[in-house]
């Protein structure tokens, strides 16, 4: 088996928004820092994501000049907002991801007008805190707001095998970008979909583990930049990812041993 490189690492600060490219990260048992430590819930409390508003695929973040908040872009607006929110600060309440109720904290009045106002719809940003435990699919890890486990890894490879497919099959359709499958960590020296059966590996200093293949869903098929939806990848992807009704694409993965983690520093050993 390949020891797999580190190609580019990704945080998604605010849930089913932006990412934030960087070069290094430290990785805990809930996952990289800062990712998915954010959502926006609805008036009945249920998480929102590009599913239901696709217009969220218009926010980006970034970190302020000092690392002490995030700025989040959304056209010509910016605002920001902190790396967390403090517990005997903000308001706690419950809120519902997937079948999940999970104990959040409330960002502060502004912060949620400023989302409202750019949804059309009343919204809250919420905070999972440190003393708010939600446990991964397996049911044994704690994890962030991901959907089922903390970590995501794709292969440059896989999506590489990918285009090649979509080229093939259909003339007109463009190369996927792989900000379509939000991975967390993508890995280099891997053949395709070799990622789904590295087991326990090492990647500098965290020890990883893939639980399974990860499902993919029909948030893939919308366009980030127009917003509209398409057939692809799914369409292809289904023609050669399919098992059980499900269309995989990269590994779900949970931490073993947390540390840090850099791009293109060393090799790995597995």
């Amino acid at each position: 088996m390949s020891a797999p490189t580190i190609t580019s690492i990704h945080i998604y600060p605010i849930k089913s928004m932006g990412g934030i490219s960087l070069t290094e990260a430290e990785v805990g048992m809930r996952g990289l820092q800062h990712d998915r430590r954010y959502m926006l819930i609805s008036s009945s409390g249920r998480f929102l994501s590009q599913r239901q508003c696709p217009q969220m695929a218009h926010f980006h973040l970034d970190f302020n000049a000092n690392m002490t908040g995030f700025l989040v872009r959304f056209h010509d607006d910016v605002l920001e907002i902190p790396l967390e929110i403090k517990i005997n600060q903000n308001q706690v309440v419950e809120a519902k991801i997937w079948d999940d109720w999970v104990s959040v904290l409330v960002s502060e009045k502004t912060i949620n007008d400023w989302f409202s106002e750019r949804l059309n719809q009343p919204t809250r940003l919420v905070y999972l805190p440190n003393t708010s435990l939600r446990f991964s699919s397996k049911g044994e890890e704690t994890m962030s707001l991901a959907d089922g486990y903390p970590i995501l890894i794709i292969s440059e490879a896989s999506l590489e095998k990918l285009n090649i497919q979509i080229a093939n099959n259909t003339r007109d359709s463009k190369p996927m970008e792989m900000m379509r499958f939000r991975p967390n960590i993508l890995l280099g020296n891997l053949n395709p979909h070799e990622e789904d059966t590295l087991g326990e590996f090492q990647l500098d200093e965290a020890t990883l583990q893939v639980v399974k293949p990860c499902s993919r869903c029909v948030l893939t098929t919308l366009d980030p930049i127009n917003l509209q939806r398409g057939e692809e990848p799914l369409r292809t992807l289904s023609t050669y990812r399919k098992f059980d009704n499900k269309i995989h694409f990269g590994a779900n993965v949970i931490c073993l041993k947390p540390g840090l983690i850099q791009v293109a520093t060393r090799r790995t050993t597995t």
